[in-house]
């Protein structure tokens, strides 16, 4: 394990960025989101890209 991932947010862009938002003032992760949503292609909202990893000297060791 390296302490990565990555996650697919669905949904309206301004809940999308509340949720985001919490996540980075909760400071358990480094977050890199992509810049661009893109448009959903079935049904409402737009879908947003982004890499979760645990900070520097919280990696897990496998």
């Amino acid at each position: 394990m390296n302490g990565h991932v990555q996650i697919r947010l669905s949904g309206q862009l301004g809940d999308i960025t509340m949720v985001l938002a919490e996540l980075l003032a909760s400071k358990a992760f480094r977050i890199e989101v992509d810049e661009h949503p893109h448009p959903n292609r079935r049904g409402l909202g737009v879908r947003v890209y982004a890499e979760l990893s645990l900070p520097v000297g919280q990696e897990t060791r496998s």
